[in-house]
């Protein structure tokens, strides 16, 4: 599926840059004795969007961790009440942290990074924008656990 895709390949990209970079900080650092002074920064920017948007990705493979014990002891329609239960606990969840977080972040808008003088927000961005994504894969999820037969 397309949005699959470019989730894939913008972790694919970030972990990529995050590489190069603190590897670039480090040949800096002590092969010729300066610091790229945004790199650690960057490196930490690169980081966050990588764990939010990681996240996504874990609810899309049903990867969070889960109560495999009562999953694997249910049968019939307690195995789907369940998993419908389980479902939608994670669909409050995430949006909850989505409403909070994309709060935080139209608050922080005007606060600048000290090192590359970005907005905060660019940092903070990165758990609505995951939370988008994980409420898409959470939905997905709900979706196939009621077509499950009991």
């Amino acid at each position: 599926m397309l949005i699959d895709k470019l989730l894939d390949w913008l972790l694919i990209m970030i972990l990529a840059a995050m590489s190069l970079i603190v590897a670039a900080n480090v040949f800096c650092r002590f092969l010729l004795n300066f610091s790229l002074y945004w790199g650690d920064e960057l490196a930490q920017i690169l980081l966050i969007w990588l764990t939010f948007l990681g996240a996504a990705v874990a609810v899309r493979e049903k990867a969070h961790y889960v109560l495999n014990y009562l999953t694997g002891k249910l049968q019939g329609s307690f195995l789907k009440f369940f998993l419908i239960f389980r479902s939608v606990l994670s669909l409050m969840t995430i949006l909850i942290l989505l409403y909070f977080s994309a709060w935080v972040t139209w608050q922080i808008a005007s606060w600048e990074m000290p090192a590359t003088e970005v907005s905060r927000a660019l940092v903070y961005g990165a758990c609505p924008l995951g939370s988008l994504f994980m409420l898409y894969y959470a939905l997905k999820n709900l979706w196939e656990d009621t077509k499950k037969e009991p």
